[in-house]
């Protein structure tokens, strides 16, 4: 994989239960994943050390399930009805890319963006994918 294929940043949301959500900031660089939210780092793992890596169905493309640092996570790149978002200056203090930040600040709802985020994940993460 070139550099390009592997870097890779988006916003995104943990799911938390039912209904409730955490706006974050999902990265991979250099073999690295990490996902961060406005409180901190929530982890920073080799690439190699997730499991339970799958797509679901039912988030049309538009999320994914991992299991990292022991714990299990959901990620939307689609923003639920009524999250918050990470700001852009939240964004740029993370050190986000410029696409993420313009993602995250240009309104993620749509539903076809988070798509697209989706399936660069499932492509950058093939490798571990289940």
């Amino acid at each position: 994989m070139t550099k390009s294929e592997t870097d890779l940043s988006s916003a995104a949301w943990v799911l938390i239960g039912i209904t409730g959500n955490r706006p974050a900031l999902l990265e991979m660089s250099g073999g690295t994943l990490a996902l961060t939210t406005k409180e901190g780092r929530v982890f920073e793992v080799n690439v190699a050390d997730l499991t339970d890596v799958t797509f679901p169905w039912y988030y049309f493309g538009g999320g994914m399930k991992m299991t990292a640092a022991g714990r299990q996570y959901r990620i939307s790149f689609v923003r639920p009805n009524g999250a918050e978002m990470l700001t852009a200056r939240v964004l740029e203090s993370l050190g986000a890319t410029p696409f993420a930040m313009l993602t995250a600040v240009g309104k993620i709802t749509d539903i076809g963006s988070g798509r697209r985020a989706g399936k660069a994940w499932r492509a950058a993460l093939q490798s571990v994918s289940a």
